[in-house]
């Protein structure tokens, strides 16, 4: 299994709740996408795995492992497999790369730490890679620093970056979010046959149903959290089972919503379904919500789910 995790639960130093419990396996050449509105928990998942939570925020329980190496905690197993066998591509890149180093630098940087690649070693082995993803390899540009690149190379030097070391499992944290919709198109194409290439698997995190339905195979919804649903790409776009996954797809189709009203700060949600306060289909037996239990596959969360079309 290339992710194991299990009844993760990630907290405040409060207490407040803000992740779990989250059960979840990826297998290899998995294509899978995340999704979930800001607040939702995906973004705390991605920094659990790779063990950067941030101040005050702390796994309360439950496991997380990657290629059989528990990731939750510090270990040379753990700092030999981050960047090599298992990637991330950033949100930000601006805020990702070192305003210091080159693109040549950062290029090499992961080949240098893992493989012992001394730099003109490892840039030039990598000049295919670049061309591929439209990234000039001239000396000029590889001179560049981070603030002299656009957006759209600049999410592209990260990518070349996380795929120096020919990873088996990528995790892309929201990566289109801050590119205008044509460099987005490009991106996700690139995505798209480079996967087709190299057959590495991929966690694609998004707020955007839309973006992971040509990229993934099975898509996980959460919300406030926890598991709403998941399933087959297909058969949870044309036929959502919860509540949550109908409102995330009307955003999507710009449909008009039946659902209003903004999701819960940590410490302020009550009882019951988290969706509960903003869904027009509530029912009494909704207060009987217990966090999904076991294997988020294939199945949805709810006393009342919407009929198939």
């Amino acid at each position: 299994m290339t992710l194991r995790i299990r009844d993760l639960r990630i907290q405040r130093q409060d207490g407040a709740h803000l992740l779990g419990p989250l059960d979840l396996d990826l297998a290899p050449g998995d294509r899978v996408g995340l999704v979930g509105e800001s607040g939702s928990g995906k973004s705390l998942l991605v920094q659990a795995l790779f063990g950067v939570l941030p101040p005050g925020v702390r796994q309360e329980q439950g496991r997380i492992e990657a290629f059989g190496i528990a990731m939750d905690r510090p270990s040379s197993d753990r700092d030999r497999i981050r960047g090599a066998r298992l990637s991330w591509v950033p949100q930000d890149p601006l805020q990702a790369l070192n305003p210091f180093m080159t693109v040549a630098d950062q290029v090499a940087l992961l080949p240098g730490v893992h493989r012992n690649e001394r730099k003109a070693t490892a840039v030039v082995r990598l000049h295919p890679l670049l061309e591929r993803l439209r990234l000039p390899t001239d000396s000029a540009f590889l001179a560049r620093f981070p603030h002299e690149l656009s957006g759209g190379q600049r999410q592209r030097l990260c990518l070349a970056m996380a795929l120096s070391c020919d990873p088996e499992l990528l995790i892309l944290d929201e990566p289109t979010t801050a590119l205008d919709p044509s460099v987005q198109a490009e991106f996700l194409d690139l995505i798209r046959d480079i996967q087709t290439e190299r057959a590495f698997g991929f966690l694609w995190i998004t707020h955007d149903l839309g973006v992971v339905a040509s990229l993934c195979d099975r898509i996980v919804v959460l919300y406030g959290g926890e598991g709403m649903e998941a399933g087959p790409t297909r058969r949870l776009l044309e036929h959502p089972r919860h509540p949550y996954t109908a409102r995330l797809l009307a955003a999507v189709r710009r449909e008009p919503g039946e659902e209003g009203g903004f999701l819960a700060a940590p410490g302020e949600r009550g009882e019951g379904c988290p969706f509960g306060p903003r869904c027009c289909r509530v029912l009494p037996s909704c207060a009987a919500w217990a966090p999904w239990q076991g294997e988020i596959q294939d199945g949805f969360r709810c006393e009342h789910p919407l009929p198939s079309r």
